[in-house]
């Protein structure tokens, strides 16, 4: 099944999406579901109904107020893909402590803007993971052990500014391609090398998240080592990680009443900002369409009408 608005144009319907719960309910009740993609509607919690659904492949939740998973989300053993997108203002809490352990077949797996949650399950059991995305965990410290993750290939982690560590990579056979964006406090309080906290990523509070200033490893520690196949990592992929922070104005937050006004649901129009700043009604990652002053849209539109489209 595939419920979607990927393009909310008013604040009721951000704010109050049509509740698909019963839905969900009805259609997972024959057992027969294998994919669900639902974004911009409620479901606040996963109906019994879906635990029939034995094959489930791919689930996909995009802004849906769901906040808890059940335990026996471990039961989908068959899926594949799993992508999971909460909003900041109704983040993913729970997730049960064992719900990879039988998820030999997940293949993909992002998760983002999970803001207050301070441990994930354990990955163990993800042994056929090839692509990894956590996004906006502003509260992650340290991530699960990679021991089972030898089929890695691509990782991306995005604002996860009190990161202190990463995992040992050992297990990680053949990583292609390994992205950070924004602040990784694991970058310069010295996990990876000498502590800089003159670093503008570290030595002041988050100009976003408002995560505090970090602080420098201790130099006798005995947790939060580094492993040589992860410093061998981090050198490799030196040019995709530890970039600059996140600065305001760069990334969309979730829209106000007061940026989609302007726009009337209408995608790309010119919108009025304070200062005159140059600026245009946008759905960033598929929120409603709100007034932004971020340029990487605004150039793209201009691509776009450039080449006829």
């Amino acid at each position: 099944m595939s419920d979607r608005d990927i393009a909310p144009k008013t604040f009721a319907e951000w704010q109050n999406p049509t509740n698909v719960t019963e839905k969900v309910a009805q259609l997972a009740a024959i057992g027969d579901l294998q994919t669900i993609q639902i974004t911009n509607r409620y479901l606040a919690q996963l109906p019994e109904e879906l635990r029939l659904c034995k094959d489930l492949k791919r689930l996909s939740l995009e802004y849906t107020h769901t906040q808890v998973f059940p335990a026996w989300v471990k039961e989908f053993t068959k899926l594949e893909y799993l992508h999971l997108e909460s909003k900041f203002t109704s983040p993913m809490i729970v997730l049960p402590d064992d719900m990879f352990d039988d998820m030999s077949s997940l293949t993909f797996m992002h998760l983002a803007a999970f803001m207050t949650m301070t441990e994930l399950p354990s990955f163990e059991g993800l042994k056929n993971l090839r692509s990894l995305t956590l996004a906006c965990f502003l509260s992650m410290v340290e991530l699960p052990a990679f021991d089972d993750l030898q089929n890695l290939e691509r990782l991306v982690l995005a604002s996860m500014p009190a990161m202190e560590s990463l995992p040992d990579f050992s297990p990680v056979e053949d990583l292609k391609s390994f992205a950070v964006s924004d602040r990784g406090a694991w970058c310069c309080n010295g996990f990876i090398g000498d502590c800089n906290l003159n670093d503008r990523k570290c030595g002041v509070v988050h100009p976003v998240w408002g995560n505090p200033a970090v602080t420098c490893l201790t130099l006798n520690r005995t947790e939060k080592l580094t492993a040589t196949a992860t410093l061998k990592v981090v050198d490799k992929f030196s040019s995709t990680i530890c970039g600059p922070v996140l600065e305001a104005g760069v990334l969309e937050g979730p829209p106000t009443e007061d940026l989609m006004t302007p726009c009337n649901g209408i995608m790309y129009r010119q919108c009025p900002r304070t200062n005159n700043v140059e600026s245009m009604c946008y759905n960033a990652r598929f929120m409603g369409i709100a007034c932004t002053t971020n340029p990487y849209p605004m150039e793209m539109r201009r691509q776009q009408i450039a080449k006829g489209r």
